[in-house]
């Protein structure tokens, strides 16, 4: 007698259960109901999960009397043989899981396991509320009861695995939600360490695989990074296909990527928005910079957004990727249809959707645009009260949408004549750019989300420019500068902030994580430093972290830049004239905005002050880059001849126009001189404006040049918020200890600077005879006192002992960098680096250490890679590390006049008592040949001089101040 497989054995019983349904009483029949549900959630456990299996148990468990004995049991039964399937997450069943828990959990007398297995039922149920959009469903409070779950789940395994993978899914939510590039990129390395975890055949592998993916393309896309975003689609593609037939979670995907697929080819670099000016491209969202789609493509998303059947939130998503597909091509046909497609969109999602605040926006930018090419008077009303129905919707998350749709709203209350509307919101979004610069925890995500801080502060300076209110200029100008250095200067001294703050529970909570931290330079949890800033600037917070007030409504100055009244403070207290942003045009004029220390601050038009004016820079700026990173007059020699430019010559026409643009202007028309001395200014050059060197603008008298500098002392600034710093901190008297470092051996990584050597010995020799001298000495013999290693420079500067001044003669190096990496370096011994990145963060840890002056006699050091706004070099990280003032180079500098423009500015300052600024301006006035060289000027120097043409403005010009 053959036997009959196990599985066709319980079908037929569960065929004769069935069958006895007809035999017995209604009232005897529930007994009878039991056991085939019990038999069908047997076989769906234990033979294939078969979907039709557990429905038919879940169907008849429904019909079960809520009295029956054992019904909770089998009810836990049941739930558990579904969280086991591995296909729960995403799927309809969710629902009916939940409602056979809420049964199991009445039982007084549970199965044992059970409460460990609703725990994390729940928890994966939570994650699906997040996924699905629920109405009323908080990602934050969600992952707070996820927290609460994880207690009773403890380390029980697999549990403990859907727990964690619940976590990370909400905070991958709270990410997209808030768009914190750090919390993203906790998430990220969190789902790769799940990942990493999981057994090869885990039914949880494909799912968190897919996460990860997710998280990677979430953060890449906060980053800026859209083309590696792009890239990424392809893994998402093939763990989709790995998923089983019929899962809901490869159709969801598989849906998603349709439907997203021609909008992400029409992502390309380096495009510009079509159509319109800079302030039209303000009203449309930014998703990317859209290229036209074929004709093929738009079908293609028109068939998708039409199939029949679909949910309103597909729907919706679907017409959204239409719409913006259509607003990106920015043609009168294509902006009406998108305008149209918007809205359908926005009937389709439901009030909980979480990408209603995106359709808000992308509608209400669209009717903007329409308004704009058509005149209708009903789009610019309709835009305005759908951009402001998106603001509402984000400003509890304060989430990077918040900030985004400030601009295009501005925008519109400008065409409405709001003008009092417009630079109010405009300056509010700027405020949010603060917040979610402050919240990184590094220079790399930091820049990334101050990516358009700078464009939206000089459009918003520009308004209130326009409506003469030069107050509120003052502020947009600032907010958009300097950022990153803000952000990492900023959230020093956490702990005894928090005490004068008044906060025990934050002030303990952030007590505890420093004990607990592996090193000092070690960063905050993204969820602790979003607390401590939420706290430090006003912003309150619910109990669970989502904000109840916006960035907008902060109540301290932490999000603010200083005002007028404190710049002019500053000003006085450092013996300043005035502080001046030079402001560049475009297609139109540019301007200088002015404040003066004894008067309210004033504006000017420069009609020349534009685009075309500073082209010329460009050229020399590449020539630079070829060949006199060394600092050797050779290679600066070889590099023009390559280059078929002289640089000098480039060089002067930049210094004449410079005199032409901006600084004549200002200092024949608008200034008005003090008496017996030279006027004191403070630049603030803005954008492209920051590569120009001011104090070296020129023009002819008599036959003869004459240079700004003759007439002015000039120092540069970062931002109005460092300038303040620098002067509410006690000057640092100089002494004779400190730090020079002398060319020390790159180690094959650039040429030797012989003339550094002579330099960095002279110096010391003459004015800082108790220094420690680091490098090597003019033997290239590398110094009794240490070769000049990374960590010997290091260790000076946590020394409190160590001295009040470093003078570093080496190899400096800047690199254009938009992603991870260091930006701007020393070349040290051994090919060793020191970057701005380093430096920024070591002193910052040791808030003690007094630096009077810090001298970078290298190139490129007081240049910014990460854009010009942003003014984050080697010079600006030390006077943001608290050194009082600094002195550094804005290009490739040659060693021989390098060393002889140094060794002057140290007589100067040492010799004659003069202050930093005034050192420089006299060190370079003699190298231009208006002042008698010091007789004790070594001989080799005075015939570097002599050999040498002052009115080459390369080899002095590159020079600026900053700090005190």
């Amino acid at each position: 007698m053959s036997r009959i497989p196990h599985a066709d054995a319980l079908a037929a019983v569960i065929e004769r259960t069935a069958r006895a349904f007809a035999l017995v009483d209604a009232d005897e029949r529930a007994s009878w109901v039991f056991a085939r549900c019990w038999m069908l959630a047997s076989r769906y456990e234990e033979h294939g999960w078969a979907p039709a299996d557990i429905d038919a148990a879940i169907a008849d468990f429904e019909t079960l009397p809520g009295t029956l004995p054992g019904r909770a049991k089998l009810a836990a039964m049941m739930a558990t043989a579904l969280l086991r399937s591995g296909s729960l997450v995403g799927s309809e069943r969710m629902g009916r899981a939940i409602s056979l828990a809420d049964v199991a959990d009445a039982d007084p007398a549970p199965l044992r396991d059970w409460p460990v297995t609703s725990a994390t039922l729940r928890a994966a149920d939570l994650l699906a509320a997040g996924q699905e959009g629920r109405p009323g469903f908080n990602p934050r409070t969600a992952s707070a009861d996820v927290e609460r779950y994880a207690l009773i789940v403890g380390d029980t395994e697999p549990h403990t695995k859907m727990i964690e993978m619940a976590r990370l899914g909400l905070r991958h939510l709270i990410g997209q939600a808030e768009a914190n590039i750090g919390e993203a990129q906790e998430v990220t390395q969190g789902a790769r360490a799940f990942d990493d975890k999981l057994d090869p055949g885990s039914p949880l592998r494909d799912r968190s695989t897919l996460l990860t993916l997710l998280a990677e393309v979430h953060e890449l896309g906060l980053r800026g990074d859209v083309l590696a975003a792009v890239d990424k689609l392809d893994e998402i593609r093939r763990v989709v296909d790995r998923l089983p037939l019929g899962d809901p979670l490869r159709l969801s995907s598989e849906q998603a990527l349709a439907s997203i697929e021609p909008l992400l080819d029409m992502l390309r670099p380096n495009r510009a928005p079509s159509g319109g000016d800079r302030n039209d491209s303000r009203t449309t969202p930014r998703t990317g910079n859209l290229t036209p789609p074929p004709d093929a493509a738009l079908r293609r998303l028109e068939e998708f957004a039409r199939e029949p059947d679909l949910p309103g939130s597909e729907r919706a998503l679907r017409l959204a990727n239409l719409g913006t597909a259509e607003l990106g091509m920015d043609t009168p046909q294509s902006v009406d249809s998108a305008v149209q497609h918007l809205h359908e969109a926005l009937a389709a999602a439901a009030d909980h959707d979480p990408r209603l605040a995106f359709y808000l926006l992308s509608a209400g930018a669209a009717r903007i645009r329409r308004r704009e090419m058509t005149g209708r008077a009903d789009d610019l009303v309709r835009g305005i009260e759908l951009l402001e129905q998106a603001r509402a919707l984000t400003e509890p998350t304060a989430q990077t949408l918040w900030t985004t749709i400030a601009m295009p709203l501005a925008h519109a209350y400008r065409l409405a004549g709001r003008t009092e509307s417009c630079r109010l919101t405009a300056l509010s979004g700027l405020r949010g750019h603060t917040w979610n610069v402050l919240l990184q925890a590094n220079p790399d995500e930091m820049q990334a989300a101050a990516r358009h801080a700078a464009d939206d502060a000089l459009d918003t300076a520009r308004w209130c420019l326009t409506d003469h209110d030069i107050d509120r200029a003052v502020t947009a100008l600032d907010a958009g500068r300097g950022l990153i250095l803000y952000a990492a200067t900023e959230t020093r001294d956490i702990e005894a902030r928090l005490v004068a703050k008044g906060d025990p529970a934050l002030l303990q909570e952030w007590r505890q994580w420093t004990r607990g931290r592996r090193t000092p330079a070690e960063e905050p949890p993204s969820e602790l430093r979003r607390k401590v800033v939420g706290a430090l600037a006003g912003i309150s917070m619910d109990p669970y972290g989502s904000l109840t007030t916006s960035p907008g409504e902060g109540t301290t100055r932490l999000l603010d830049p200083p005002d007028v009244h404190e710049v002019r403070a500053a000003l006085v207290a450092l013996g300043a004239d005035a502080l001046i942003y030079l402001v560049p045009g475009d297609e139109r004029n540019g301007a200088a905005v002015v404040i003066p220390a004894d008067a309210p601050p004033t504006w000017m038009q420069l009609p020349k002050l534009n685009d075309s004016g500073a082209a010329a820079l460009d050229a020399f700026m590449r020539e630079a880059a070829q060949g006199m990173t060394a600092r050797s007059a050779q290679d600066r020699e070889a590099a023009t001849r390559d280059a078929g430019i002289k640089a000098p010559g480039v060089l002067s026409g930049i210094s004449e126009w410079a005199w032409e643009a901006a600084i004549g202007p200002l200092l024949e028309t608008h200034l008005a001189p003090p008496a017996g001395r030279p006027m004191r200014l403070v630049l603030i050059p803005v954008r492209e404006l920051a590569r120009v060197p001011w104090h070296a603008a020129r023009r002819h008298v008599d036959g003869k040049r004459r240079y700004a500098m003759e007439q002015a002392v000039f120092s540069y600034a970062a931002s109005a918020r460092m300038f303040c710093g620098s002067a509410w901190r006690t000057a640092v008297p100089l002494t004779d200890r400190g730090l020079i470092v002398g060319d020390p051996d790159p180690g094959g990584r650039a040429r030797d600077l012989p003339a550094a050597r002579i330099e960095a010995l002279a110096i010391r020799d003459h004015f800082y005879r108790d220094a420690r001298y680091l490098g090597r000495g003019l033997d290239g013999q590398p110094s009794p006192e240490g070769p000049g290693t990374r960590e010997e420079v290091l260790r000076w500067f946590a020394d409190p002992d160590g001295g009040s001044v470093v003078h570093l003669a080496c190899h400096g190096v800047v690199e254009e960098r938009t992603s991870a990496g260091d930006s701007a370096y020393l070349v040290l011994d051994g090919g060793e680096t020191l970057a701005a990145e380093t430096l920024i963060r070591e002193l910052g840890a040791d808030p003690g250490r007094e630096i009077a002056l810090a001298v970078l006699a290298a190139c490129s050091s007081g240049r910014c890679g990460r854009g010009y706004d942003e003014a984050f070099s080697l010079s600006t990280t030390l006077l943001a590390g608290r050194v009082r003032s600094v002195v550094g180079a804005t290009w490739s500098v040659p060693d021989t006049a390098t060393s002889v423009l140094m060794f002057l500015f140290h007589h100067f300052l040492r010799e004659r008592g003069m202050p930093a600024a005034d050192a420089l301006r006299e060190a370079q006035l003699c190298v231009i040949g208006h002042r008698e060289l010091p007789d004790v000027m070594p001989k080799r120097l005075r015939d570097d001089l002599r050999l040498g043409d002052g009115s080459d403005i390369v080899s002095w010009a590159a020079f600026v101040h900053f700090g005190r």
